[in-house]
């Protein structure tokens, strides 16, 4: 009778035990550092099960049934399969390697999830972080204008010609900070030093149409900045670094005498774990004295993030950013000879600026794998300006995001809601209160259909809407409300011919509604004023891509040559237009934002990035040509555009605003601790700008070329030669930078009437104390 008893409980123990699963601790550790990783993603491939380590590295696998697949996915490591037999065969501590070279970069703005750049069916550039900190960079800009076919003016990003220059108002490039829009709202206008540099990991830069993921702004590309993680071992870096400005090449545009023109900025960065909690907390400060005349600023940001694990599958997560500071600039320089460091009379304009970033998030993994995502973002915007230009402004950004790969499917689908809502008061606005709601459904889908082949197609629809008083001057309004919506799409492919070579195509829409500020700016500067113009049409547009991007090692040469040529349209196209006296209605002179009709963009683009040893000495490079052919497509029937263009004499027939040729290339080499780099960039001229610079007041000045842009555009139609250096030694713990900027000491304007600094040496120190 016992015997039986003492069977039955062995059998249902049995029993209990396959049902419930044998359970086995396993820890993932980096075989380079042998430290455990936190977060690493494990697929069982046979039943879809997923889990996610803790802050000691470690998962409970629970299996039943044998045999099992296990896939280990980590940002920076390569992915690794196991496969297992039996329970007695599972290991209890998994080593991932480290990605080996640029071959392996992974991206996640291309599909918004991670890929390796291979794969991606579009072309994306990646800026790692130590080019930053090398070149001393005290604003995310700066690093960018080093991109193939990317160009920064005055503020504004421009990728293969989609943007020319549109006075602070309107990008079509859409910024993202940590896959979140970071757009300022009432003026779509992108705050550079508003994002945490000093904790950068990448920054990603999607060229071409990206509206179907991101709306509204993302018409002709992305800037995606993503901060960097703490990792298992606690870091503290405190940097340092300091810029004195040399004499510009004509000594009658050195106004400040003896004195001293620089620039100044610290910054520090921590990073810790505790226990199930990540911490990252950094600051910087910048004070610049500019060579160019009331040219200034002094700002500080804080920067506090929060990542905390629940569980396996529950991740939340808290971060906020803080700008605060003065400066001061002016729009156009007195004249284009002694004065052009100097300030035109009136055209100076001094603020105070305030805003704080709030980023709530829950990332969660259900039980089938899905991937549920909450991101949100608050930003407050306060900037006091004088001349009546202040504005203040709310802004709430909330997305929804669901994801599901059907691993034997070889297929991932995303898709998302996504609502936001802001609240404007500005003077330049006509100091009256606007509202502005945005909603939208995405979808996309990427599927595998052979092991080389990979599709990808995404629908997406946006719903604007804007309130404002029903009578702006003499505007009408009906209701004081105007809606739109819109349906874009892309599809997009990639052909893997080899493991790091593919060929890959693109066609997708794009659409962006005018911002509050095109539609309604009413302010002046100078002797110019700005009109509003309520009644503006949204831009639509499309743009293809074919490229192959080659991937080759040569003896000790690794990387890629990328080959790209691509057009684009836009239909309804916004420019800032100046108009006189038989436009506007009213005996005045001045910029109205236009829909000026269709525009055509076509090109090509030649890309390198590779790492290579001459001798014993580890050499880094990356760079490219870019060619584009801008134009307007209804040049010959518009009246307005021939008028208003800088070549109107000449009818030539180029967008404003555009480089056709750019050259871009750095070039890093290594000697045990201490490293050398050369920076080179040359932008042709720009062929048309708007005629008003050169001519402000058409008829009425003897002499029209009021400011002398004209004059100085004339000797200066070459284009620029930017040639930059930097010289470092690690002595462990500090590094030490030497830079010298402007090698040559060339005198160029990236845009009309403000030129940019002469030659420039600097230092940088960073220190690491952990």
């Amino acid at each position: 009778m016992l015997s039986r008893i003492c069977f039955s409980l062995f059998l249902v123990v049995g029993v209990l035990f396959n049902l419930i699963g044998q359970q086995q601790s396993i820890i993932v550790k980096s075989a380079e550092t042998k430290e455990p990783l936190i977060g690493v993603g494990v697929v069982n491939l046979k039943d879809n099960h997923a889990y996610i380590t803790d802050q000691t590295g470690a998962f409970t696998l629970n299996v039943s049934t044998f045999p099992i697949q296990l896939k280990f996915d980590y940002v920076g490591y390569q992915t690794l399969i196991i496969n297992y037999s039996d329970f007695d065969n599972i290991d209890s501590d998994i080593f991932l390697n480290e990605v080996p070279t640029i071959l392996d970069a992974v991206v996640v703005t291309g599909s918004k999830y991670e890929q390796n750049i291979v794969r991606s069916p579009v072309s994306i550039d990646i800026i790692k972080s130590d080019l930053v900190s090398s070149i001393n960079s005290t604003s995310a800009d700066e690093v960018l204008n080093k991109i193939p076919g990317v160009q920064v003016l005055d503020g504004q990003a421009n990728i293969r010609g989609g943007s020319g220059y549109s006075y602070g108002a309107g990008s079509r490039v859409m910024l993202l900070i940590d896959d979140i829009p970071a757009l300022q709202p009432d003026a779509g206008f992108p705050n550079w030093s508003d994002i945490p540099i000093e904790n950068l990991s990448q920054i990603e830069i999607l060229k071409g149409a990206a509206s179907t993921l991101y709306g509204s702004a993302a018409l002709n590309g992305i800037i995606n900045f993503r901060s960097a993680y703490a990792k298992s071992t606690p870091e503290t870096q405190i940097s340092t670094g300091g810029t004195l400005f040399l004499s510009p090449a004509d000594p009658d545009k050195k106004w400040w005498g003896d004195s001293a023109r620089y620039e100044m900025n610290v910054s520090f960065v921590h990073k810790q774990k505790f226990g199930k909690l990540d911490m990252i907390a950094s600051g910087f400060y910048n004070k610049l004295e500019s060579t160019n005349q009331f040219t200034n600023h002094s700002k500080g940001r804080g920067n506090l993030q929060f990542r905390y694990r629940l569980s396996d599958n529950l991740i939340f997560n808290l971060g906020g950013i803080i700008n605060v500071g003065t400066n001061s600039s002016f729009f156009l320089w007195e004249n284009g000879q002694g004065g052009a460091t100097r300030a035109f009379p009136g055209t100076v304009t001094e603020r105070m600026a305030k805003r704080i970033y709030i980023d709530p998030g829950v990332t969660y993994y259900d039980k089938y794998t899905n991937k549920h995502r909450i991101m949100a973002r608050s930003m407050i915007i306060d900037n006091n300006n004088d001349n009546n230009q202040s504005n203040h402004s709310t802004n709430h950004y909330v997305e929804y995001q669901f994801q599901r790969d059907f691993i034997p499917a070889g297929l991932i689908f995303t898709t998302g809601v996504v609502g936001q809502w802001s609240n404007t008061n500005s003077e330049l606005l006509g100091d009256t209160t606007f509202r502005s709601q945005n909603y939208a459904l995405y979808l996309q889908a990427d599927k595998t259909i052979t092991s080389k082949l990979t599709l990808a197609g995404g629908l997406r629809y946006e719903y604007i809407q804007q309130n404002s008083p029903e009578f702006f001057f003499k505007d009408t309004i009906p209701g004081g409300k105007v809606t739109n919506d819109q349906v874009v799409a892309r599809i997009s492919a990639n052909y893997q011919v080899a493991e790091y070579s593919a060929l890959r195509g693109s066609l997708g829409q794009g659409y962006r509604y005018p911002t509050l500020t095109e539609r309604f700016v009413t302010t002046t500067f100078g002797v110019f004023s700005i009109f509003s113009n309520p009644h503006l049409l949204p831009e639509t547009g499309w743009s293809a891509e074919l490229g192959y991007k080659q991937g080759f090692a040569i003896g000790g040469f690794k990387g890629f040559l990328d080959l790209a040529t691509f057009v684009s349209e836009y239909k309804d196209m916004i420019e800032f237009t100046f108009l006189g006296p038989q436009d506007l209605g009213i005996p005045a002179f001045g910029f109205k934002p236009l829909n000026i009709g269709d525009t055509h963009i076509s090109g090509y683009e030649v890309g390198i990035t590779g790492q290579l040893k001459i001798g014993t000495i580890p050499v880094t490079l990356f760079g490219g040509y870019t060619y584009i052919d801008p134009y307007y497509k209804n040049f010959a029937d518009s009246r307005l555009i021939q008028s208003t263009i800088s070549e109107h004499k000449d009818s030539l027939n180029v967008l404003k605003y555009r480089s056709k040729h750019q050259i871009k290339m750095d070039v890093e080499a290594t000697f045990n601790n201490f490293k050398w780099g050369i920076s080179y960039q040359y932008a042709s001229h720009f062929l048309n700008i708007d005629r008003a610079f050169e001519d402000p007041l058409p008829g009425i000045l003897e002499n029209p070329d009021l400011f002398g842009i004209q004059a100085f555009r004339n000797s200066h139609n070459s284009g620029y030669h930017l040639l930059d250096m930097r010289f470092s030694y690690d002595f462990h713990k500090l590094k030490c930078t030497f830079l010298i900027n402007n090698v040559l000491n060339q005198e160029y304007s990236l845009r009309p009437a403000l030129l940019e600094a002469p030659r420039n040496i600097g230092l940088r120190l960073d220190y690491k104390l952990s």
